[in-house]
């Protein structure tokens, strides 16, 4: 049985009513700008607990306009190197230098005694990446230090779209909130993103450079197409609508992942405090006995099972960022050394009982 390590999810009886509405946007021609776009931004903001929400074409771009709106200038901004690459490369379009923290290796997140030693005069703010969905149990920590040092704090929620943290949830806990929509999401509008915050200033700065920069029939900043059309926003609204359904099967997947799982020896699952919603984007394990990718290899040739990273390398030590910042191995040693052990099992809205049964076995047969 091949099974993928994600995999979006469109209800049978939600797809009708997608086409449907997809057919209502090309007779009219609507196809940008439109009555769905506004429905997401208003129903995610209602959804995240926020103001405001601006909806955009990619996570990426959600990441670079909240960051272009603090006009950095060459600052620095702290982000954890366990990330996709994206977080750090906004940082860099927005014209800053990313300042790459370690991460603990109980959440694999990032670290905020590793904060406090990274932070400088030329400190701008600080990028919280809730990874795999899960919010770092450390982020009131976070946000004392962003207030101590007069940093802005922006949510790379991209992973946690239905997490929470004491019933609040993703994205309304800094000043900015950015998720991804791409198809492994945990909710999907093909592509896009969306940006969420309580700010009327970075909203309005969001709307104006998402469409080039247009204010009124001016253009007074340099901006972008960074618009979601109206199709991806149809199917935003329908995975936003089943979003907590999607969210407790996750739990539930790895609900039994634990119960299977968690007295091996040669593993360690990710444990998530009860004060935490976990959005199961991935489900992380670290390995005792076997690197990533040496038990990657096994469960692909032996069983047709796919196992993921989040994320190796580390974004330090890419090659992009080992020639630009002169960085090496060593730096960043908790990193370094977790994430070369840390894999991924399949976990989506589809997986059936079969699917969690088989990986639970090859995972049985292959540790101990």
């Amino acid at each position: 049985m091949k099974i993928t390590n994600a995999k979006p999810f469109f209800p049978e009886d939600d797809i009708p009513l997608i086409l449907d509405e997809i057919k209502k946007s090309l007779e009219t021609g609507t196809l940008t700008f439109g009555p769905n776009v506004d429905k997401l931004e208003q129903e995610f903001a209602k959804y995240a607990g926020v103001k405001y929400a601006i909806a955009v074409n990619s996570g990426t771009s959600a990441l670079e306009i909240a960051l272009r709106y603090y006009d950095l200038k060459g600052g620095e901004v702290i982000v954890p190197t366990n990330s996709f690459i994206a977080s750090a490369n906004a940082v860099i379009f927005a014209g800053g230098k990313p300042v790459f923290v370690d991460i603990k290796k109980e959440t694999l997140c990032l670290d905020p005694d590793d904060i406090r030693k990274r932070i400088t005069s030329n400190t701008k703010g600080i990028m919280v990446v809730h990874l795999a969905g899960l919010i770092p149990p450390e982020i009131e920590e976070i946000k004392e230090i962003c207030n101590e040092k007069d940093l802005f704090l922006i949510e790379d929620a991209a992973h946690a779209h239905g997490s929470s943290i004491d019933n609040k949830h993703a994205g309304s806990l800094g000043d900015v909130g950015c998720f991804s929509f791409y198809p492994t999401k945990p909710m999907t509008s093909g592509e896009g993103g969306i940006i969420t915050t309580n700010d009327e200033k970075i909203t309005e700065f969001a709307k104006i450079v998402r469409h080039h920069g247009k204010e009124g029939s001016e253009h007074t900043k340099i901006g972008y197409n960074w618009r979601m059309s109206e199709i991806n926003a149809i199917l935003g609204v329908y995975q936003l609508n089943r979003l907590d359904e999607f969210v407790e099967k996750r739990n539930k997947i790895a609900t039994r992942y634990v119960e299977e799982l968690n007295n091996m020896n040669d593993l360690s699952l990710i444990s998530v405090p009860s004060d935490i919603v976990h959005s199961f984007w991935k489900y992380p394990i670290l390995l005792n006995s076997i690197t990533a990718p040496e038990l990657e290899k096994i469960f692909r040739d032996k069983y047709e099972i796919a196992l993921g990273t989040i994320y190796y390398p580390p974004i330090h030590l890419q090659p992009f960022y080992k020639e630009k910042f002169g960085n090496r191995s060593g730096m960043l040693p908790v990193s370094e050394d977790v994430l070369l052990r840390e894999t991924c099992l399949p976990i989506f809205v589809g997986m059936t009982n079969d699917m969690i049964d088989s990986v639970i076995m090859a995972i049985k047969k292959e540790l101990k």
